[in-house]
């Protein structure tokens, strides 16, 4: 027997098993496991409400990505409380990483130990130990979580888990977004049901090469292309990112991914089959039937009910609607859609040769249609020939400002106030300096009052005007300026007289 992963879930009484559902499929429809996947058996509200097993071989994407799942819902669920258990305990991915950062608590002497008492919950980690469970004897582990959560959370362990958990979202635990060239009528499958195009993609690997020659030629004669974005799981991108001899290719995955859903649609198309689908109830709140049908074949496959491919191409091209397909040719239309898209190239991922040939595609395609807007016409060529004759315009003169650009560089300078204040230092230039200075508004209003007064003749008392510090009087200038006082020598002469 393969040994396997088994995700025990717990619920409170505040969370239905319907909505449980929900939300664990809602998770993982933009996923596929690379492996086997994963499979849920409900067990009902007494003992374990849901048991999921994986097998432990599977790839470490589809491991992180289911356990990534539970700490996310366990956030968002109250009272919702989930157990990785493994019947090697070494081989718990839960006690795999708490012991390469080395954060085992002192009192997990052994990996059995930790394991059987370490929960998910609250989207953190909660470690049972055994001051705990003295303290409350008689009751269950998820009981007494729930009843002293603030006492067994440990963001040691949580902090070495969330390390591994970043690293395996940073790269979409192994999915790789990239963009196709498509068939129309199938784009909107590819684009929405990556389950089903990974089932094309592995059905056309190992394909005889005649019958790949013929899907290339069916290829060639479909002109109805449009350009699509989706997901494809790592295993899946290995092979069709395969060297292939494949001539003047736009795109290595592109091209494949075209014929593995040409090769799919003819294989599974014309086989008969009744498209009914069971309504669960779980999902009839979604308004779009194509995206309903999704939801329920992914619980069907999750529950241990899956369906055949043939029936799941056939219902999801059933659903497929004008306005679907529009929504796929979009993307040429409405340049924002794809701003925020990252996409992944087979060759070079600096290289948007594929994008440029798809472009190029709609746009021949757009020209035949005739339905994409009016023809343009060029205008005339004009040589010298026919060329009108245009009116000569008046030369531009510029304004001579020379002499006001020296007034005011020389104001600017202060060449005006060494003229003004010496004669020594004048530049023998008569200049009204009126021009740079403003004067203050009383002495303004001041001087029309006199002319005034003047004009009437009444007599204007003159006023002293004030000194400033640059011209009150230095004493030392006048002793300098005042004759020596005479010696006693110079009164002898005059006695002499």
């Amino acid at each position: 027997m393969t040994e396997k992963i088994l995700f025990y879930v717990y619920r409170d009484s505040g969370t239905s098993s319907e909505s449980l559902i929900r939300s664990l499929v809602e998770e993982l429809k933009n996923f596929v496991f690379s492996g086997q996947g994963i499979s849920f058996t409900s067990k009902g509200y007494s003992g374990i409400p849901l048991l999921g097993e994986l097998p432990i071989d599977s790839p470490e994407d589809d491991i992180w990505k289911v356990l990534a799942v539970l700490f996310k819902i366990s956030a968002i669920e109250e009272g919702l409380i989930f157990k990785v258990h493994t019947e090697d305990y070494d081989r718990n991915p839960l006690v795999v990483e708490a012991r390469k950062s080395d954060v085992l608590p002192d009192w997990a002497q052994t990996t059995k130990t930790f394991a059987e008492n370490v929960f998910g919950m609250n989207g953190v980690i909660h470690l049972i130990s055994p001051t705990v469970t003295e303290k409350f004897p008689k009751r269950s582990q998820v009981d007494t979580l729930r009843a002293v959560p603030n006492k067994t959370r440990n963001i040691l362990v949580t902090e070495s888990l969330s390390e591994k958990l970043n690293s395996a979202v940073s790269r979409n635990f192994g999915m790789h977004n990239t963009s196709i060239n498509v068939p129309a009528s199938m784009a909107y499958v590819a684009r929405q049901r990556p389950d089903i195009l990974s089932l094309a993609i592995r059905e056309f690997i190992g394909m005889d090469e005649n019958k790949i020659k013929e899907l290339e030629k069916r290829l060639a004669d479909e002109h109805d292309r449009v350009m699509i974005h989706t997901s494809i799981n790592d295993t899946d991108w290995k092979e069709v990112t395969a060297v292939a001899d494949i001539e003047s290719p736009t795109d290595i995955v592109s091209h494949r991914v075209s014929l593995a859903l040409l090769a799919f649609d003819e294989k599974h198309a014309s086989i008969p089959n009744g498209v009914a689908v069971p309504v669960s109830g779980l999902f009839q709140k979604v308004g779009d039937r194509f995206e309903r049908e999704h939801l329920e074949s992914l619980r069907g496959q999750f529950f241990g009910a899956p369906q055949s491919a043939t029936h799941l191409y056939q219902t999801a091209k059933a659903l497929v609607t004008g306005n679907h397909i529009q929504e796929c040719r979009k993307i040429f239309v409405d340049e924002g859609s794809t701003s925020n898209r990252e996409s992944d190239c087979s060759a070079n991922e600096e290289d948007s040769s594929n994008v440029k040939y798809a472009k190029k595609q709609v746009f021949k395609k757009k020209k035949r249609s005739g339905n994409y807007g009016k023809k343009r016409e060029l205008a005339a060529i004009i040589d010298h020939s026919n060329a009108p004759e245009l009116p000569n315009e008046p030369e531009y003169q510029p304004p001579d400002n020379s002499a006001f650009l020296k007034k005011f560089e020389r104001a600017v300078n202060g060449d005006d106030y060494y003229k003004a204040s010496s004669d020594e230092y004048s530049l023998g230039e008569e200049e009204d300096l009126d021009l740079f200075m403003a004067k203050p508004r009383k002495k303004v209003m001041e001087e029309m009052k006199n002319k005034n007064k003047i004009k009437l003749g009444i007599k204007v008392a003159e006023k002293l005007p004030t000194v400033t510090d640059d011209e009150e009087i230095d004493v030392a200038d006048m002793l300098r300026a005042a004759p020596p006082i005479a010696d006693a020598e110079d009164f002898e002469d005059f006695d002499d007289i």
